[in-house]
């Protein structure tokens, strides 16, 4: 990894941060019966699953797992803002567990009962969602390497 993505982290980590700090006991409506800044105490993980302890945990042992897999594969990896987002979100949610006791979500999207989120969270989510592009777009060029070879 170089300079850049480490600049490119801290300043997710400072957003969503700072995002978490501007919207505390706030409650505005963005776009009426669809998008709303809710502020809202999350004391488990992703719609609400687990406890405070064991998502601290876990988080912190994913957190450092991706690090050594990064630090061991750092020459073989192509594509690294996937897992900055994830580091990023993961090290976002983890500030507030720690300092906090609860993670601030605030981003109320008034479809199917959707739980609120904050921007760590959405950093998560895209990682990870590149990382399964990038890995089935992987897939599907051996696969089509392989029919061009078999033919």
């Amino acid at each position: 990894m170089n300079k850049r993505n480490y600049v490119i982290a801290l300043i997710i980590i400072i957003v969503d941060q700072l995002t978490k700090f501007l919207v505390i006991n706030k409650n505005i409506e963005i776009i009426p019966n669809f998008l709303n800044i809710t502020y809202t105490r999350n004391t488990s993980a992703a719609f609400g699953i687990g406890t405070l302890n064991i998502i601290t945990i876990i988080s912190i042992l994913l957190l450092i797992a991706i690090i050594a897999f990064i630090i061991k594969e750092n020459k073989k990896i192509t594509h690294f803002i996937p897992f900055i987002l994830i580091i990023s979100g993961t090290i976002g949610n983890l500030i507030d567990r720690i300092f906090r006791g609860y993670v601030i979500d605030f981003i109320d999207v008034n479809i199917f009962n959707f739980p609120n989120f904050n921007i760590a969270d959405i950093c998560i989510t895209l990682g990870i969602f590149f990382i399964a592009f990038i890995l089935i777009k992987q897939i599907l060029k051996r696969r089509w390497e392989k029919c061009i070879l078999i033919k």
